[in-house]
């Protein structure tokens, strides 16, 4: 390893990929990915299994949890910038042999290569909870997870009848910190028409 965490994350917040304080809170806010309920339950993601984190920008949480994981990683954002950070860092951090970047858009991936294939999926801030579970859902396998960051805010922001049509199970939040993290558990029978394409997503969002 070339350089620390701390190292890369003050250099995604020199970039403008992340905030400073969020470059200060990154390692103890990507922990809280992996921390699941009240009790606190780990996720684990061991070696052979996938984790793909979707919208990776300056690599919260993905980067951050491939060094606290065994598994593999797929870091998945669309801008050739922030891509090019990423494959920095992650030869930085001495990831290589586990993490790919993938400079592309979620829906090609969910339609081709990843899809059903993910045993963690990560998002935070991708985008609104409508296009999340969409474009997360057919990612993973069953018995997969999706893990978000949640706003301070109270109250649900999920439909349960497009959870119920994904074949997603709300697991419910949690907090670690100051954060807020809902998980959703896959039964694998996410419908082949989804996710559907962007313009569609936002024409006419799922809820």
């Amino acid at each position: 390893m070339t350089g620390s965490v701390s190292d890369v994350l003050e250099a995604a917040s020199a970039e403008g990929f992340v905030t400073p304080s969020a470059a200060d809170a990154g390692v103890d806010h990507s922990t809280g990915f992996l921390r699941r309920g009240v009790d606190q339950t780990p996720i684990r993601l061991d070696g052979g299994h996938l984790g793909v984190d979707i919208g990776s920008g300056g690599g919260l949480p993905g980067l951050v949890l491939a060094g606290m994981t065994d598994g593999n990683w797929v870091l998945v954002d669309r801008a050739d910038r922030r891509c090019t950070f990423l494959k920095w860092a992650v030869g930085e951090l001495d990831l290589a042999d586990r993490v790919e970047v993938v400079c592309g858009d979620v829906v090609d991936l969910a339609r081709g290569s990843l899809r059903g294939v993910a045993n963690l999926v990560t998002a935070r801030g991708f985008g609104s909870p409508a296009t999340t579970v969409e474009c997360a859902a057919p990612l993973l396998s069953k018995g997969g997870r999706l893990v978000v960051s949640e706003p301070p805010s109270g109250g649900s922001r999920w439909s349960q009848v497009v959870l119920d049509e994904l074949d997603l199970v709300d697991e419910g939040s949690w907090h670690v910190e100051s954060a807020t993290y809902r998980a959703f558990l896959s039964g694998g029978a996410c419908p082949e028409r989804y996710p559907r394409r962007n313009s569609r997503q936002v024409a006419d969002p799922l809820f």
